[in-house]
Parts: structure tokens; sequence; C-alpha cells
């Protein structure tokens, strides 16, 4: 794919991003994508043939981006830095859904059942794994957590996430609750690094 053509996709998904954000995944449709890309009927479909592609793409790159960066990161910043800043970036998230995909992610996973979703699905909860692990690998390298540790703490964030992210949607949380989920965590992280010091 050419360069233009290339920054042409980026810019529809881009488009197409903020309008999820403002509608859920429900309320969009091609049209309303060609109007904010202000691109012609066929030229959006020169890219994508519909909005469940464009969103499967959307979130592929936001989850890709999302990791790219805590890579990025973790080259120059203190672990606790990254742990605090990552826990932080979740619960503005959390706190403040019309500002997210959040909406749009659940109105999807309720409207597609199909066997040929779950590799997507499960791409997008491995992906919140992956960046967890990527920081808390960071933390290894450091000397401030087990290595054997690392990839369960990381599902088991993950796993707490998501539940957040259920109960954000369906009767709303707290940042007193919020609050307290990922102090938990950090606790834990902490006692470890603690252990570890005390073994030198």
């Amino acid at each position: 794919m050419g360069g233009n053509s290339t920054e042409k996709r980026k810019l529809i998904l881009s488009n197409a991003e903020q309008i999820f954000i403002r509608r859920g995944f429900n309320g969009v449709t091609m049209k309303d994508i060609i109007e904010e890309s202000d691109i012609s009927r066929g030229g959006l479909y020169l890219y994508f043939s519909s909005v469940d592609e464009i969103f499967i793409e959307v979130i592929k790159a936001h989850n890709q981006a999302n990791l790219e960066q805590t890579i990025s990161n973790a080259q120059n910043t203190d672990f606790k830095i990254m742990l605090d800043n990552y826990f932080e970036t979740q619960k503005k998230r959390l706190l403040h859904m019309e500002n997210s995909l959040l909406l749009a992610m659940f109105e999807f996973y309720i409207a597609h059942k199909n066997e040929a979703d779950k590799d997507f699905f499960t791409e997008s909860f491995d992906n919140i794994n992956n960046t967890v692990l990527e920081i808390l690998i960071h933390g290894v390298k450091e000397g401030l957590l087990n290595n054997d540790d690392a990839p369960i703490l990381a599902s088991n964030i993950m796993y707490c996430i998501k539940g957040l992210e259920t109960q954000a949607m369906s009767i709303g949380v707290s940042e007193n609750l919020i609050d307290s989920q990922f102090d938990f965590y950090k606790k834990l992280i902490y006692t470890d690094e603690e252990d570890l010091s005390n073994e030198k």
C-alpha cells in the first residue's frame, strides 16, 4: 500500500475512532464515517467494506499504540511511575467512559457472538494482559519483582480491569472503589519488592 493510501487509511480510522467514542458502536453507520472523513462512499469502500471491519481495525490500532507506548516508556521511565501512570490512565477511562471506546466495545461484544469473532475478543484481552506484563517485566529488570510472579500478576490485573469495566457499564464505579482495587495490586507488588530486597 502506497504512502498516500496508508495515510488515508490512518485518517479514516482516526476519524472513525472519534465517532465510536461519541456514539458507541451501534449508533455508527458507514455514512457517518464518510461524512466525518470527508471522503466519497467509493473512496471509503476502497479501504473498508463495513462498520464492523473499521471498528475492529480501530481497536487493533488503539491497542497496538498503547502497547508500543508502554514499551517506549520502559526505556526511560521508573517502574513505579510506569505502574502508577497505567493505573491512573485506567481510572480516568473508567470514570469518564464518554471519552473512551468502552461503550463501543461492550456494544460490539453484545452484537457479535459468532465463533469467528472469538479471535478478536481474545486478542483484545491479550493486549491488556501484554501491556501490563510489559510494565511488570520492567520491574523485573530493575530487580523489583520476581520474574515468576509477573505473568500471573499481569493476568490478575487484566481480569480486575475487565471486571471494573463491566461494573462501570452496569451500575457504575466510584473513584474509591477503583483506588482500592489498584492499591491492592500495588501493595502486592511492593511487598514482593521488599521480599526481594531482604533476600539480597
